[in-house]
């Protein structure tokens, strides 16, 4: 391409840094005549040079872009820095930086433009947008607090679920200390010290029930956990604080744990044999009354089948019984039973067995109520 180099408007060393320059590089005339323009913008605008060189500058930008506009706006200051959009010999439009000047060649008003493909600029600014878009959304709109703080404590962000719970404005906290506030318990400020020694030692995020108190001097139930946000290179950022509350659900826990006792009570006082099975026909819970039929303790049976405790002829019939229960769903009223026990001790029972169905109505297990009808069966064996 002899032309490019013999650029006649400069000398040799200005033609060499001309060439040189990782951009193209365009001379324009006032009116977008181009001059000159280097190797580099026949490669970046997809032209060979005799295709540029008296070509009009207005050209490779699109309409929406306004380049005549943009021209007046440039005559007025004598120069500018800019981003627009360009377009290549095959149509293809791309994101452009663009520094124009303007000085005197030979007493003319000239300008001297100089741009770069910042595609892939752009592609790396848009992905960072959607991440800090997606961290937003996740910081925002979470059903638990969070909160930023540096290393020494004070507070960069809050989320707004973290100002609710805690009961102060985003003003009321932003760089104070997190660790001067009272929020922290005796007890949840030893958490909250022991999950940042073992993120800083260990780089573990861990999570941890607790207890903190709001602005009005309230306890909430609350879980724990903390991570450290890392940067590129794995280093460090800031450390982050979640706060979920957990009152709801302790409170479940409580109701729970309390209807559980009433029903042991329940079970513990009457001497009928009650258990509950799981869908392998182990048992899950038992009374006292049963377990004493076996001669063990109730925690003895749990996990565990007739079979453990039944001869297998008996445990087979009752397995039997607990199978037809959970495929049909059907109940099982006073069926009556003789059940040998380990020690060879017969009894007689009257059972009665129903399916256990879980919270969208599948059947999980069984489960039964043996009463002792024995001494009625001798009654019975008596009169005959």
């Amino acid at each position: 391409m002899e032309e490019q180099s013999n650029i006649k408007y400069f000398d040799e060393k200005y033609k060499t840094i001309f060439e040189s320059v990782n951009a193209a590089v365009f001379l324009i005339e006032i009116d977008g005549k181009i001059l000159e323009a280097n190797q580099k913008s026949c490669e970046l605008y997809l032209h060979d040079w005799d295709s540029l060189i008296n070509n009009n500058i207005s050209n490779i930008f699109p309409e929406s872009a306004g380049w005549f506009e943009l021209r007046e706006e440039i005559l007025s200051k004598g120069g500018m820095n800019f981003e627009s959009i360009n377009i290549q010999k095959d149509g293809t439009q791309f994101p452009v930086s663009i520094s124009i000047s303007l000085f005197k060649l030979e007493g003319k008003p000239v300008m001297l433009a100089l741009i770069w493909d910042i595609t892939e600029r752009k592609k790396a600014e848009k992905k960072l947008k959607e991440s800090e878009e997606k961290y937003e959304g996740l910081f925002e709109y979470t059903t638990d607090g969070m909160i930023v703080l540096d290393a020494r404590g004070e507070i960069q962000d809050v989320n707004n679920r973290a100002l609710e719970l805690l009961g102060l404005s985003e003003e009321q906290m932003i760089g104070n200390n997190f660790l001067s506030m009272g929020f922290l318990t005796p007890k949840s400020l030893s958490i909250f010290v022991n999950q940042f020694q073992e993120l800083l030692s260990k780089r573990i995020a861990t999570s941890n029930e607790t207890e903190i108190t709001n602005s009005n001097g309230h306890i909430i139930a609350v879980e724990l956990s903390s991570f450290f946000l890392v940067k590129k290179e794995n280093e460090i950022d800031n450390f982050v604080l979640v706060i979920r509350d957990i009152t709801e659900r302790k409170q479940t826990e409580i109701k729970l744990a309390r209807e559980h006792g009433l029903l042991q009570t329940l079970m513990d006082s009457t001497p009928d044999l009650i258990y509950f099975k799981d869908g392998e026909n182990k048992f899950v819970m038992v009374n006292k009354a049963k377990a004493a039929r076996s001669n063990v303790k109730p925690e003895d049976m749990i996990g565990k089948t007739d079979f453990d405790f039944l001869p297998d002829e008996e445990a087979r019939k009752v397995f039997e019984d607990d199978e037809e229960v959970m495929k049909t769903g059907k109940f099982i009223i006073n069926k009556v039973e003789r059940l040998t026990s380990v020690d060879g001790n017969e009894k007689w029972v009257s059972v009665t067995k129903l399916p256990r169905f879980d919270n969208d109505g599948n059947i999980i297990g069984s489960m039964g109520i043996s009463r002792d009808i024995t001494e009625l069966k001798k009654l019975e064996a008596m009169q005959q």
